[in-house]
């Protein structure tokens, strides 16, 4: 669909003024100007057939809208009227578009200083007598101390070692070389936000990297956010510059290779098209255009020349409106005319029995093939021919061709069979108590999914197997596992609280029941309790080359408890829920960091070979709750040269910065 495109060159007027500092890291507050992108409705006077009027400038009176006299810039974005391609609305086909206007210049950004060369870590003291740790040495000029911190002992777990330090715990794979440190944070909460206070999730859930101008760019969701942070020192982030984005929820953020800053926007109510905004490394806006109906997720080809928006498509609580779930693919090869086409899933309406034979969740009540997909993560190939996108609840990936941009195939992802591995499936069993689950499977309904390019040129593609389910107002399939009619010869004791009996499993399509006699033969729960890689056959199936296993579960305990006591009330649900997942080469090797939503910290595993990856180091950093998403940057890409991981934490409202101790 193509649609008006947005310049705007007088925000470069109303960039940032100060600059925030912290001890360890930025806090987001009140004295950082902020510059607003208000989203109002336009009236058909403004878009005939409906659209959204941007308005852009600064929030003077901060009544978190912008007054007529605080306007700079006005602009619509309309639902066209003589485009080729429209959206599919609930009873009709939608409107054409119209053509795109005329763009303005956006300013250059200035050139990158030389980066200075990273000072010498200081040598470690010797131990005191007492056990307690020597002291440190004297860190070299512009370098950081980084020692290690105390080694535990009578770890339960054989084949690594335990390092407890004030604000982090890290379980080590015993031949491992070098250790992942927490060397700097940045609080976009509030001051006087205590971390992991309700009120204060959600404030830091997705990060993006530019290299160029050493920002890092997190969404955040309470204030409606974009936070520009400032990593030119990755011990001390600070906050450059807020973009406020009214009346829209901002849930994703990505930054291309050519330093375009990406956004996808949410508008109210969530069942309408959203947005995809793209501004500079400054904030300045450089376009928008119309996605789809939640607009959760966006990425960019490995060239930059194309956005991916992954539209998620939920229902309204009442389950009465469900729009069809749909892919935005962007031109950005020319930000001076961004074209759009929305791809969806209609052309397979008339394959709902194929696709659900096949293993293809498809359960909304009264909900088409293209209503009931849900498009959650884009994951781009190599050679960006393909991207591969993922629909968590419906436990499949689909294809998309990026040179047709046409959906080739949809893939359904199978389930995981607990009997062959040693999990703690109760929150009620008084600790831990791992056992093997004959009849209980997982569906392993991914979150994030991203790609990496191995040494046999093949693209692989890595999954966080977080695990969700269904639950409205208007439609819940979530059950316990103790409410299920089960066959008896499956489970001649039945369950109870202390095994399955709270394991929430689903109620959608007699899930489990093989033979159709109407009692269920294997419970499915939610979620595979671990990370995947997968790969394209030459047949074009997408298929799972390892698994974590149980890794993770057994990771969690430690001396025969659990790490956190979170950890263990999670059980019943999806234990650590592993939701984000990206790769990095470090050292000559690729590395896959998983984030824990539930238990916390981040997994981090040698994956060079895709066949035998193994572990390398666990860290849960003690005051950085409920990790959403992160970004890896390169040594060569780094401020300092050393590799960093940027880690936004939703509960904690916190950003996280990582880098390795050698």
């Amino acid at each position: 669909m193509n649609n008006k495109k947005l310049m705007s060159t007088a925000l470069m007027l109303i960039m940032m003024t100060s600059v925030l500092a912290g001890c360890t890291g930025g806090n987001a507050n009140d004295d950082v100007e902020t510059s607003l992108v208000d989203l109002q409705p336009a009236s058909t006077n403004d878009c005939p057939d409906g659209g959204i009027l941007v308005h852009i400038g600064i929030d003077t009176n901060e009544n978190g809208n912008l007054d007529t006299a605080e306007r700079v810039e006005t602009h619509a974005v309309c639902n066209g009227a003589d485009g080729e391609r429209g959206i599919r609305g609930l009873t009709g086909a939608s409107g054409e578009d119209g053509t795109n206007g005329a763009n303005g210049d956006s300013g250059l950004p200035g050139e990158k200083g030389e980066k200075g060369e990273p000072g010498e870590t200081g040598s470690t003291g010797p131990v005191g007598a007492t056990g307690d740790p020597g002291a440190d040495g004297t860190p070299g000029a512009d370098g950081e101390d980084l020692t290690h911190c105390l080694a535990g002992d009578g770890a339960s777990i054989d084949y690594a070692i335990i390092e407890y330090c004030d604000d982090t715990t890290t379980i080590l794979e015993d031949r491992g070389s070098y250790t992942w440190s927490l060397v700097g944070s940045f609080h976009s909460a509030p001051i006087g936000c205590d971390m992991g206070d309700d009120e204060c999730e959600g404030y830091a859930e997705v990060p993006a990297y530019d290299v160029s101008s050493q920002r890092a760019f997190v969404v955040n969701a309470v204030d409606s956010s974009v936070d520009i942070i400032d990593m030119s020192t990755p011990s001390l982030p600070t906050l450059h510059h807020r973009l406020v984005i009214s009346n829209g929820e901002p849930n994703s953020v990505a930054v291309s290779s050519n330093g375009l800053v990406g956004v996808a926007v949410a508008v109210e109510p969530k069942q309408n098209n959203g947005l995809a905004m793209f501004f500079d490394t400054d904030g300045t806006l450089v376009g928008s255009v119309t996605a789809g109906a939640l607009p959760d997720m966006i990425t960019f080809t490995n060239d930059g020349t194309k956005a991916l928006v992954a539209n998620e498509g939920e229902p309204n609580d009442d389950y009465d409106i469900d729009p069809v779930g749909s892919v935005t693919v962007i031109d950005v090869s020319d930000t001076a005319s961004l074209t759009t086409t929305q791809v969806g899933f209609t052309a397979f309406n008339s394959q709902m029995a194929t696709l659900e034979a096949n293993g293809v969740r498809i359960f909304g009540p009264g909900a088409t093939v293209a209503q009931d997909l849900e498009p959650e993560y884009i994951a781009v190939s190599g050679d960006d021919s393909t991207a591969t996108i993922v629909m968590q609840e419906n436990n499949a990936v689909a294809t998309l061709d990026l040179s047709t941009n046409v959906i080739t195939g949809i893939h359904a992802l199978g389930f995981k069979d607990y009997s062959t591995l040693s999990l703690d499936l109760s929150d009620k069993d008084g600790g831990v108590n791992f056992q093997s689950w004959d009849n209980v499977k997982g569906m392993y309904q991914p979150d994030a999914m991203t790609s990496f390019v191995a040494s046999d040129g093949i693209t692989y593609y890595v999954s966080a197997n977080e695990g969700d389910a269904r639950d409205y107002d208007g439609y819940s399939e979530e059950e316990r596992a103790d409410d299920l009619n089960l066959d008896y010869t499956a489970f001649p004791n039945g369950v109870s609280d202390a095994d399955l009996g709270r394991l929430k499993t689903t109620t959608a399509d007699d899930c489990g029941d093989t033979d159709g006699d109407g009692d269920i033969d294997f419970i499915c729960s939610y979620g595979a309790r671990s990370f995947s890689i997968w790969k394209y056959d030459s047949n074009g199936d997408f298929i799972q080359v390892w698994d974590s296993g149980d890794d993770i579960e057994h990771l969690m305990a430690v001396n025969n408890q659990w790490l956190n006591s979170y950890t263990g009330s999670r059980n019943d649900d999806k234990g650590s829920e592993p939701e984000g997942v990206i790769t990095g080469e470090f050292a000559g090797r690729t590395l896959a960091f998983v984030a824990l939503e539930r238990s916390g910290g981040v997994m981090i595993y040698d994956i060079t070979d895709p066949a035998t990856p193994f572990f390398v180091q666990y860290i849960y950093m003690h005051d950085h709750v409920s990790p959403e998403a992160m970004a890896f940057v390169s040594g060569a890409d780094s401020p300092n040269g050393a590799p960093m991981l940027i880690v936004a934490n939703e509960v904690s409202g916190t950003v996280a910065v990582l880098q390795p101790l050698i």
